[in-house]
């Protein structure tokens, strides 16, 4: 743990927002069965994360694979915690009240990105229920109390003609602008269709760009290459061994990085051989339960993990479809 640079922390699983595709719904819409609502604790985290083992730890960034930081009544108290160290705290901004932004803009450690998808008219065909005024009421509170801030902007084809007018707006109320696009799950015709609860709503569309098509095609075909034993190469971790990164989920478990959020609770095959002939004991990598020496210290941590990228039978699907070094070549070609 001495060359842990930067912790990831889902604070919360809860969210204000139905974004079509994030992984807490399923393809209809349902929220995942497996997914038991949980706010991570802060009073476990305050009294194991012994900052004093972790002499490189530079930053630290709330951000939820399942969920929205700022659900967590206790965020404030997280942030107090880390005062110390560069916080940054990703949210889609329409939780909370232009005064909760205004305090957390007293902190100089810390930088708030807004995940905003468009202007009034757009930002809710992704982000299903954000609330416009709201979301500017509140960055505009916190960029004029002197607050850092950033708007990350992912571009889809109902987004892609207004990126010039956003970042104009983004400069007038203070926030740096970070525009991207995605091919998040657009496996079939670069369309996803948009459920709720079961009814179809509308179709979500990739963004007109060849450069994102083709990667998404070539990224999709050689991570099934590497489910086959016979072309099977050996990933290497980029986060936790590379570049001195882990991820805490909102139960309190210690992982490698934000793709293996669900290990620990999701019941996929898959998921359920890792916890048995990997993790072993669950509980033995929580951080309600143990503190950062003691699960650093875990075989888990001390071999079974490295172990187990030795083998198609063993390496998690999520390790070698995202951390393969031949993988992440190809797609920097595919760039």
């Amino acid at each position: 743990m001495t060359k842990i640079k930067k912790f990831i922390f889902e604070t919360s699983n809860y969210c204000n927002l139905h974004c079509p595709q994030c992984p807490r719904f399923d393809a209809k819409g349902y929220l995942d069965k497996d997914i038991s609502l949980k706010h991570l604790s802060f009073t476990n985290i305050q009294k194991n994360f012994n900052l004093d083992a972790l002499p490189a730890l530079t930053d630290i960034m709330f951000e939820g694979d399942y969920g929205d930081p700022m659900m967590n009544p206790q965020i404030c108290e997280f942030v107090e915690f880390f005062k110390d160290i560069t916080v940054t705290i990703v949210t889609n901004g329409s939780i909370r009240n232009p005064s909760f932004y205004k305090q957390l803009a007293e902190y100089d450690n810390v930088r708030i990105t807004f995940s905003i998808d468009g202007l009034e008219d757009t930002n809710h065909i992704y982000r299903i229920n954000a609330n416009w005024n709201k979301i500017i009421s509140n960055v505009k509170a916190y960029t004029d109390a002197g607050g850092k801030a950033k708007w990350k902007y992912l571009i889809f084809e109902h987004n892609q003609h207004q990126v010039s007018e956003a970042r104009k707006l983004a400069t007038n109320l203070g926030c740096e602008f970070k525009a991207k696009y995605t091919n998040r799950n657009f496996w079939q015709d670069n369309v996803w269709p948009v459920y709720i609860d079961g009814k179809y709503q509308y179709d979500l569309t990739m963004a007109n760009d060849t450069n994102s098509l083709s990667l998404n095609t070539k990224t999709h075909d050689i991570a099934k290459l590497h489910m086959d034993p016979d072309t099977f190469k050996s990933p290497s971790c980029h986060g936790w061994m590379d570049i001195g990164e882990l991820y805490v989920n909102c139960y309190g478990h210690l992982l490698p990085c934000c793709m293996t959020a669900g290990v620990t609770w999701k019941n996929t095959i898959s998921d359920q051989l890792f916890r048995k002939y990997i993790i072993g004991n669950i509980d033995d990598i929580n951080l309600n339960l143990h503190n950062i020496t003691e699960i650093a210290a875990t075989d888990f941590y001390t071999h079974r993990l490295y172990e187990s990228w030795k083998s198609v039978k063993t390496c998690h699907n999520i390790c070698f479809a995202n951390c393969s070094k031949t993988l992440n070549s190809n797609v920097e070609q595919a760039r």
